[in-house]
Order: C-alpha cells, then sequence, then structure tokens
C-alpha cells in the first residue's frame, strides 16, 4: 500500500464524494464506507490489525490525529477513495491513530502496523512534490536521509569517459572513407576510447544498447595496457543506412549505456552518445588514408620459372573492425577470386607492427599476378582489399623493358639538352617554355608551377613525373 501510494499522482483530493464508495485496508484488516457526510466501518477481520485495537463494525471515524499527513486537507468524509484508503491505512512499522465515534462516545484507537519496513522504500528517486505529500514524518525522515545517502552515493559513482569522433565520406552512393572507424559491407564501426578512473580496482565495463544490438562485458586484461583505456568499434549503423545520405552533412546519432563496476565503490551507470557525420559527395582525402592491410615486397618482378618466395607484410589486425579470419588470395582481371594462396597471420592488436609472411607464387608462364586480402567478419560479410599485382615474365620481355628504359633515358637526356639550347632561363618565361615542351616529340605529359616543371618523357617505365628544379638550372 505505501509504494502504491507513493508512486500514484492524484488530483482532487479534497473534492467531495458524491456518492457513496467503501475502501478496504487489507494489511490492518477492515472496510469503512463514506457516503461523503461519515465514514463509517462496515467490516473488521476477527484477529486483524484493526481488531486488536479495538475497531468495530457500526463506528465512525472522524478524524487521524497521527501521523500527520500533509494531504489530507479536508475532514475524512470529503476524501476521495484513494486518500481516504491512504489515511486509513497504517503505514510499515508504524502507527494510526484514530479518532472514532462510539456507542459509548469519542475514543481514539491506535492500529500497530505488522508490516515490517522496506528494504527498500523508496525505489524511485526523487520523489515529485505530490508523492512528498503522503509520507509520513517519520517516512519523511526517512527520505531525506536517503536523499542525503544517494548524493554521497553519486559523488563516489565512477564515471567512464567516452573519446569517439567518427566521419564518412559517401560518393555517387558508395562509401569511399572512414575517418574514426571502419565498416564492413554490412556495418559501419565507430572506433572508441573508454576511459575509466578505477585503475587497478576495474572490475568490469558492460555496454549495452536499448535495442539489444550492443551487448559488451569489458574485463581488465582487455584493456591496452593495466588500468588503461579500452579501445572499441562495435557496429552502429547499417551501412545501408549511411549511404542514403543527403546533399549537406548529416550526423546520425546512437546512445550506449555504460556500467561500470570497481572494487569498494557503489557501481556507476550512465549514458553515452556516439555520433557519425556523414559527407555526401565529397571525396575522402588521400592524405587521410591508412595502411594498406597487404604490402608486396621483394622481388618486385618474377622471371617465368622462378620460385623466389614473394614477400608479403600483413596489417589486418589494423582493419576496423578486427576480421575474425584473414586469407590472401589472388584475382582475375575482374577482381574475382581464383585461388586462396595461405591464411595470413594478425597481431594481438592495432598497435602491433605488420606480420610477416612469404609464399611461392605460380610462375609458369607469363602473366600479372594480382594479390589481395579476403577479411572474414563476425557479421558473416567478406571484403577484399585493393589488389596488388606482380608481374611474371619472359627472358625476351625483360629485356625489351630494358631496351625501351635505355631508349626512355636517351630521349630524356636529349630533351634536357634540347631544354637548355632552346632556353637560357626556362623558368622566366613559363608559358613560353611550356608550349614548347608540350610540342616536343619526346614528350608525353608535362605541367609547370611556380618554381618546377613537371614532365613525363615518352616510353618511361617509371609511374612519376620527372622533376625540372627553376634556379638549379
Amino acid at each position: 500500500m505505501f509504494l502504491a501510494s507513493l508512486l500514484s499522482v492524484f488530483a482532487g483530493a479534497w473534492l467531495f464524494a458524491a456518492a457513496p464508495f467503501t475502501v478496504t485496508m487489507k494489511s490492518a484488516g477492515y472496510s469503512a464506507r463514506s457516503d461523503g457526510k461519515t465514514v463509517t466501518v462496515t467490516r473488521v477481520v476477527p484477529g486483524s490489525v484493526a481488531a486488536e485495537a479495538g475497531l468495530e463494525k457500526g463506528m465512525k471515524v472522524t478524524g487521524v490525529p497521527q501521523p500527520f499527513r500533509a494531504f489530507i486537507k479536508v475532514p475524512l468524509p470529503q476524501l476521495g477513495a484513494t486518500d481516504l484508503q491512504d489515511a486509513l491505512t497504517p503505514q510499515p512499522a508504524e502507527d494510526l491513530w484514530l479518532r472514532v465515534e462510539t456507542k459509548r462516545g469519542p475514543d481514539q484507537l491506535i492500529l500497530k502496523s505488522r508490516e515490517p519496513l522496506p528494504d527498500n522504500p523508496f525505489p524511485v528517486m526523487p520523489l515529485t512534490a505530490a508523492q512528498q505529500e503522503r509520507l509520513t514524518p517519520l517516512q519523511a525522515n526517512r527520505y531525506q536521509a536517503r536523499m542525503v545517502q544517494s548524493a554521497m552515493e553519486a559523488m563516489r559513482r565512477p564515471r567512464a569517459e567516452l573519446r569517439q569522433r567518427t566521419t564518412a565520406y559517401v560518393v555517387k552512393g558508395r562509401l569511399t572513407g572512414i575517418d574514426g572507424g571502419g565498416a564492413t559491407p554490412l556495418w559501419l564501426h565507430p572506433s572508441m576510447e573508454l576511459r575509466t578512473p578505477c585503475g587497478d580496482r576495474l572490475e568490469k565495463v558492460e555496454l549495452s544498447s536499448a535495442t539489444g544490438d550492443v551487448n559488451l562485458t569489458l574485463r581488465p586484461g582487455e584493456a591496452g595496457e593495466p588500468g588503461g583505456p579500452f579501445e572499441l568499434a562495435p557496429p552502429l549503423w547499417p551501412v545501408q543506412q549511411v549511404l542514403q545520405c543527403k546533399s549537406t552533412p548529416t550526423d546520425l546519432e546512437r546512445t550506449l549505456h555504460v556500467k561500470l563496476s570497481c572494487k569498494g565503490l557503489p557501481p556507476g551507470e550512465q549514458d553515452v552518445s556516439v555520433k557519425l557525420t556523414v559527407h555526401c559527395d565529397e571525396p575522402y582525402g588521400a592524405s587521410r588514408r591508412a595502411q594498406p592491410p597487404l604490402v608486396l615486397g621483394e622481388p618486385k618482378d618474377f622471371l617465368v620459372g622462378d620460385k623466389t618466395p614473394l614477400q608479403l607484410e600483413v596489417f589486418a589486425h589494423q582493419l576496423i573492425p578486427r576480421p575474425t579470419e584473414v586469407t590472401v588470395v589472388e584475382l582475375d582481371a575482374q577482381g574475382q577470386v581464383t585461388r586462396r594462396l595461405a591464411p595470413a597471420p594478425m597481431g594481438k592488436n592495432a598497435r602491433e607492427p605488420g606480420q610477416r609472411l612469404q609464399l611461392t607464387l605460380d610462375t609458369t608462364a607469363r602473366r600479372t599476378a594480382r594479390l589481395a586480402l579476403e577479411a572474414r567478419f563476425s557479421d558473416g560479410s567478406t571484403w577484399l582489399s585493393e589488389p596488388q599485382t606482380r608481374e611474371i615474365r619472359t627472358r625476351a620481355q625483360v629485356e625489351a623493358l630494358r631496351r625501351e628504359a635505355l631508349e626512355a633515358n636517351d630521349r630524356a637526356d636529349a630533351f634536357l639538352e634540347d631544354l637548355h639550347d632552346r632556353f637560357s632561363a626556362p623558368c622566366a618565361d613559363l608559358p613560353t617554355t611550356m608550349k614548347w615542351i608540350l610540342a616536343h616529340p619526346a614528350i608525353e605529359s608535362a605541367q609547370g608551377t611556380s618554381g618546377k616543371i613537371y614532365y613525363r618523357v615518352k616510353g618511361s617505365a617509371s609511374p612519376y613525373s620527372a622533376v625540372f628544379m627553376c634556379g638549379y638550372d
């Protein structure tokens, strides 16, 4: 009865009861009827609290001297059913004094509650003003003490700190890059750093979501170092939702609940916000690109029949999220997997260096070998890295390339001689110089900037342009 009355919202307590009604005080073992003018006892259970106090059927209840109840602002007959029932019910571990009219005249009876004090009389804090009005003086004292205790506990409760900043870039319906996170083909995973003030007293951190798609328990051993922060990347947004971006940056937000348990402290609970900013039709800057997950080492080229192992370095453990399985695969020209060469090693965490691996390619015929990492994730999806290539050539091809390189070097030397013969200061009139360079038969392409001329000689095997530095000619 006590809890039910506290957690109810009451209005019109002093309104006149238009029709008679009966209320039953189960814990005290009696019932009473109100007709708007008098409150009359209609039933008393034998052996009950009411019977023990001497309450009898037919007695009229005229008042409640003790305990004081602030919500009783009118005579008892004018109270509504809920207020009257609460007023006539002894509260747990307290006495209720009733003023009654008997056949012998006025009297006062004391109903002694048999209910023990609840272990937690105030499960919801704080109480509203209306709820506090229903408290007895003893309950009000306990409530104030509980408020002080609650404030002190709040000061002692540990709070976690979440550090996270994630931005996704979408161009023409395609996810082109992510800062501060990663993605599988199905889900986008923001990178988060969760810090706690517990140090070596940390027992566990529980991270959950209202939708149930996040339910993690982190133990001290899962931090990067003892007492250090936790690094995690849970799946929070479906990739298809991220791709539905607008022309202006869009913010997506999720709320996670954190429960922090530290030895010797009350558990701390809080909600944290995780945000994702999505840029639509804005290219992902090349300077922000992450370490490629697969790096090919020596040899740079192969002869047909060469059995020299190819050296590789794998950075799959730096992918976000961390894959469950990684394999080095070979692709055809269309990007389809033609063979799986070897499982790839992964470091224990993202801070470890690349994991070294070597494998033997099929060099029985001239071809281009296209290698990639195939990563499988816990959500069941599979992802392929950008292919890296190695050429397998015949001796005749290698000799032809060598001759082409020598011829390209000769053309480059001849071009520079022509440039110096034609211009004493090539950068003095850059537009005129560039017009002459672009018309030169040895040049494939060129462009000039302040202080530099970039040019590419026809037949050059280098993927980069040569540079002519003004002022050093």
